[in-house]
């Protein structure tokens, strides 16, 4: 199957991949390990996490959402947070070693928000990343982009959502 790829400009003026109408932000990492395919936005120490876009999508409609709470400390790969949709139960992983520091409680009433914004109000957590080294084994823009290509691909994916 062939995938629709382009690069856009987000509405903050950063560069992104669109493939098959997901959307991938350059200026993310990216997790990307079995199933999981979570994205972490740096700023130092201190790191926002939450689910991609073709992520959501997988998962349909987001139900539920159960965020570890503030202080819970993980190494990476273990559970953040566990989303349960209409179709699908399941961890949202650390994609590096961490504490948290803060939830999304915006999540536990309006759950859709992954749905509807997954890089923007839809966040899960924030965190310290507590092991700097794990953040170089991340993917950054052009890998993300040829491995979400071949995920979305062999999945069939295809991402859309409705304006706002």
């Amino acid at each position: 199957m062939r995938t629709e790829c382009s690069r856009e400009w987000d509405t903050e003026g950063e560069l992104m991949a669109i493939i098959n109408g997901c959307e991938i932000p350059d200026e993310l990492h990216y997790y990307l390990e079995g199933s999981q395919m979570t994205w972490i936005r740096l700023d130092g120490e201190n790191a926002t996490i939450g689910l991609t876009d073709p992520a959501q999508t997988r998962a349909g409609r987001i139900l539920h959402v159960r965020i570890k709470a503030a202080g819970t400390s993980r190494e990476k790969g273990k559970p953040v947070a566990t989303i349960e949709s209409g179709k699908w139960a399941g961890p949202v992983h650390f994609p590096v070693a961490g504490t948290i520091t803060r939830v999304n409680e915006q999540l536990e009433l309006r759950p859709v928000l992954i749905n509807d914004d997954p890089y923007g109000e839809g966040w899960i957590a924030q965190i310290k990343v507590t092991n700097q080294a794990e953040v170089a084994g991340l993917l950054k823009a052009d890998q993300a982009r040829t491995r979400f290509n071949e995920i979305i691909a062999r999945d069939n994916v295809k991402c859309i959502r409705c304006q706002k």
